[in-house]
């Protein structure tokens, strides 16, 4: 079929231009995203990554806060007087408590390992290697001597009674010690906590509970699958209209460039308030679990992020609709869209194997193609200068300003050729017209 695409009806003189061109996009803005909102897998992929983001928020901290329960087996004075110790800084440590006793006073005990360890004390005729091998016990402490002691594993010995035990042996000793010195608590302080040197950083960088780094391929990642979901939607949606003629109604009703102009912003509302609506659930998971210090990092660091975001995505857009007008049935968005997929899937790769701060960072950062997602990352990890941003953005904006002319006119002259799949050399001529 070739019909005339620039069917726009006629405007009588008393019709204020303005106004009916915001109204038809807002209404074909608003088709959009009541379309979306009921399509089956938006939903499902909204849903999908709202579990993502509730697993890797909840279960690390819930992880974190789980305190091992491990038996050990004593066998031998020395032994039992340490492991006992032991179990006191496991214990000290999950109520991190500032009341320290005077016998573990002796060494800080910040930076053990909770840990809830039950003694299981041994006659001297046992054998506590077969405890262990049979796994009855997580590990056995034998020796009479403080300084001969003997820790047993099956396969190796767990992290935090290695840790806890020979924390408490050194405690232990140097108290030894110090006793048979007659050197008083203050002289021991002094030899085995001395004075640190005061270090000032010149140039501090923010620093938050999450690494910059990890925000970084965060937002990269919602970058690439929020692309690359609406715009092969746009494509879709496009191609589908073709297909059921349904876009010769909206052609005739109103011109090209508004009914575009809806499809993109209506797209670019629902890529936005997707990614709003999981971040915000990854953050108030956060709170809840007592992660409230993320708040403040994340809002710091997506305030360019949205700006990239939405700049990246007006660019691709138009094209993504466009790649859409090219095909005439929905089995052909493969062959038309496999230049926008290229241009998606290449830079968020190139976004991550480029993460360290460097002249390759640096130039991919002002690439339209690299920009929405390197520029913000060099933001969030502290190495780009303020004006750096403005112009990235702009160079960003010319493209995209140049890509949705280029867009618009593939869109224009191929969104009513519904025969064949159309080249888009020839869309750009105004073949199919």
């Amino acid at each position: 079929m070739s019909t005339t695409p620039d069917a726009t009806p006629h405007v009588s003189p008393g019709r204020d231009d303005g106004l009916s061109a915001l109204s038809a996009v807002r209404v074909v803005a608003g088709r959009e995203i009541r379309v979306k909102l009921r399509d089956k897998a938006f939903l499902v992929t909204t849903a999908f990554l709202l579990l993502l983001v509730a697993v890797a928020t909840v279960v690390p901290v819930l992880l974190s806060q789980q305190v091992p329960v491990l038996r050990v087996a004593v066998q031998g004075d020395a032994a039992q007087q340490t492991v006992e110790l032991a179990a006191e800084l496991g214990r000290q440590a999950q109520q991190d408590d500032d009341d320290v006793p005077p016998v573990t006073a002796l060494l800080e005990p910040a930076g053990l390992p909770a840990a809830d360890l039950e003694l299981v004390v041994l006659e001297p005729e046992a054998d506590p290697r077969r405890l262990v091998l049979d796994e009855d016990v997580a590990a056995a402490v034998v020796g009479d001597d403080l300084a001969a002691l003997q820790v047993l594993g099956r396969e190796g010995v767990p992290p935090e009674v290695d840790v806890l035990v020979g924390a408490a042996s050194a405690q232990l000793q140097v108290a030894r010690a110090a006793e048979e010195a007659g050197l008083s608590r203050a002289d021991v302080m002094a030899l085995i906590d001395p004075t640190q040197p005061r270090t000032t950083v010149l140039d501090a960088q923010p620093t938050g509970s999450v690494p910059p780094e990890l925000l970084v391929l965060v937002f990269a990642f919602l970058f690439y699958i929020s692309v690359l979901t609406f715009g092969m939607s746009i494509a879709q949606s496009v191609v589908e209209e073709k297909q059921s003629r349904v876009v010769e109604l909206l052609v005739a009703a109103l011109p090209v460039r508004w009914l575009l102009a809806g499809k993109v912003l209506g797209n670019t509302v629902m890529a936005v308030g997707q990614i709003v609506v999981i971040v915000g659930a990854g953050l108030v998971g956060a709170m809840l679990m007592g992660r409230g210090d993320l708040l403040g990092q994340v809002l710091a660091a997506s305030g360019w992020f949205v700006v990239f975001f939405l700049l990246g995505f007006v660019m691709l857009a138009c094209l993504w609709a466009a790649a859409g007008a090219l095909a005439s049935r929905v089995e052909d968005l493969n062959a038309t869209t496999v230049v926008m997929q290229v241009l998606v899937v290449v830079p968020f790769f190139t976004a991550i194997f480029a993460i360290e701060p460097g002249p390759v960072q640096r130039i991919l950062s002002y690439v339209p193609f690299t920009a929405p997602l390197l520029m913000p990352a060099r933001i969030v990890l502290g190495n780009a200068d303020p004006w750096e941003p403005f112009v990235a953005a702009l160079v960003v904006l010319a493209t995209g300003v140049a890509f949705v002319a280029l867009g618009a006119r593939l869109y224009r002259n191929a969104v009513l050729h519904t025969a064949s799949r159309l080249p888009a050399r020839q869309a750009w001529r105004g073949v199919g017209r």
